[in-house]
């Protein structure tokens, strides 16, 4: 059996989207991870303190690049019968653009792509400040947290719908995304 839907969970840094990925595989779900801090720990280890800042063209870049693998990916997965048709990503495509504009820098030739990449459901968790933690590769503020949320929330609507997930406790969330995923 062929993945049926891809599903993103996107929203601003901190927002708790790594943890439910993580759940998600706890409970057999396949998932793609976030693959930003990758690069992050590149650019610290050859004395970039923000690497995006320094060079969100490169950045982004390689974000695009490893995003649009893992959605070729998923395609080519092939499931068993007692596997939900269902993989789960740890942001999308959207989110490389929506970064970018964030910055003021559009790349128009990624913004027309994004058609070709449809995602069946995108679940948007916003940040929080009672859970939101800064460390060595996230290096945005709470306030900046939340304006990038902003900003992806206006990506993805930008090109369907999006189910915005409240602010429960972890299991709790997951069980809210989960009621919204159907064969």
């Amino acid at each position: 059996m062929k993945v049926k839907k891809k599903i993103v969970l996107s929203g601003g840094p901190g927002s708790g989207k790594t943890t439910l990925i993580n759940l998600l595989k706890e409970r057999g779900y396949r998932c793609f991870d976030e693959i930003s801090r990758t690069f992050i720990q590149r650019g610290k280890e050859d004395g970039i303190d923000n690497i995006f800042s320094h060079q969100p063209l490169d950045f982004s870049n390689f974000l695009w690049e490893g995003r649009k693998d893992d959605y070729t990916s998923a395609n080519a997965i092939e499931l068993s019968n007692s596997e939900k048709p269902w993989v789960f990503f740890d942001r999308g495509l959207p989110d490389v653009t929506a970064y970018l504009n964030h910055q003021g820098i559009v790349k128009q030739d990624w913004e027309n792509q994004l058609k070709e990449f449809k995602y069946e459901l995108v679940f948007l968790i916003a940040p929080v400040a009672n859970i939101y933690k800064k460390d060595d590769l996230r290096m945005e503020s709470f306030e900046e947290s939340l304006a990038l949320h902003e900003s992806l929330k206006k990506a993805y609507l930008e090109i369907g719908e999006i189910i915005e997930v409240p602010f429960l406790i972890p299991e709790e969330r997951l069980d809210f995304i989960l009621t919204h995923c159907h064969d």
